[in-house]
């Protein structure tokens, strides 16, 4: 292992749309002291030329390719499992770093150096398909909090919420990472539910300045997951267990075991929403038709919030974007 404490992990599979952009912002980091492994799933298009044009310019990008297509989290596991330094920070080849991005998680590894923390996050700006890119957050602070605490401001103590990691705004201490066993790839939202078990044995810090950029389009795991209603599911199966198992240890009171109870329900309404907000009623109805029946009395009450909700959550960003790149296809 290098004397490094930081690297970058990047698993891709046919991302030549994205990945040369991906790779410029990562390599044009003021903080040059890393190396970038790159994990290729048995890529069919010009990926692998692109990866080879970079490797021979700068030495500090590793390439390994797989010789078969393997599940996209078990990619991302050995992505990490590349990476030769204590901290590793997650990326996707669809997205963008800040020029500080680096520099500031080597920072804030260093302020916690010695302590319990082994999730790093931080906060992010997003740019839609017609080039419109919101502000984010332009100088931040450093929190850290327990990880019980950062787990009920992720679930129920929603109004003290604070950016949670997705994979790009994630930087994660590997042994913590290995130990848990890495991403679980039952399912399809195996990043969100990874933090929360590894915050049940560490604690959290965020840099809430906005370092990276969340690339908008129809192909991102989280609107496939919206529209395919595996969301849904996802939410519906991980937290019944993850409630039995921690729900003690977390001290969550009624009311937060009723929010989770209630939450698949939730995102299903918001899933519908999003398909009413776009204007396209009939997919919206096809999701409720493919829905529980017992979920349809608080759908009536739950979708109208949601609309609300999305009306006013995208006011700015639909003064600028059309509503195909709001909620892209």
């Amino acid at each position: 292992m290098s004397d490094r404490l930081l690297s970058v992990a990047l698993p891709v599979r046919n991302g030549a749309n994205y990945l040369a952009a991906a790779l410029d912002s990562i390599l044009a980091q003021t903080y040059r002291d890393f190396d970038l492994f790159v994990s290729d799933n048995a890529s069919t298009d010009e990926t692998p030329a692109i990866l080879a044009r970079y490797a021979a310019r700068d030495p500090r990008v590793k390439i390994s390719r797989t010789a078969h297509l393997i599940p996209q989290q078990a990619n991302m596991n050995r992505a990490v499992d590349l990476a030769d330094t204590p901290w590793v920070k997650l990326f996707c080849h669809d997205d963008l770093m800040l020029p500080d991005c680096l520099a500031r998680m080597n920072a804030a590894i260093a302020r916690v150096a010695g302590s319990n923390v082994a999730l790093i996050g931080n906060g992010e700006r997003y740019l839609f398909g017609d080039r419109f890119m919101t502000d984010g957050v332009a100088s931040g602070d450093l929190l850290i909090l327990p990880g019980h605490e950062a787990i009920a401001r992720k679930l129920w103590n929603v109004a003290l919420a604070v950016p949670f990691p997705a994979v790009t705004t994630a930087t994660v201490r590997k042994d913590a990472f290995l130990q848990l066993g890495g991403f679980d790839g039952r399912y399809i939202y195996f990043d969100t539910f990874c933090w929360l078990e590894l915050l049940m044995r560490h604690d959290y810090a965020v840099d809430t300045q906005a370092l990276t950029i969340n690339r908008i389009h129809g192909a991102q795991v989280a609107q496939q997951g919206r529209r395919s209603l595996r969301e849904v599911s996802d939410f519906r199966d991980f937290l019944r267990g993850f409630v039995s198992r921690h729900g003690a240890a977390l001290g969550m009171p009624r009311t937060a075991r009723l929010r989770l109870r209630l939450m698949p329900v939730a995102i299903a309404a918001r899933a519908i929403a999003v398909q009413c907000r776009a204007k396209r009623r009939r997919a919206a109805v096809a999701m409720v038709w493919r829905l529980p029946v017992h979920y349809w009395p608080l759908l009536a009450v739950l979708v109208p919030r949601a609309v609300a909700n999305e009306r006013r959550n995208t006011r700015r960003d639909a003064a600028h974007v059309p509503i195909e790149f709001l909620y892209p296809e």
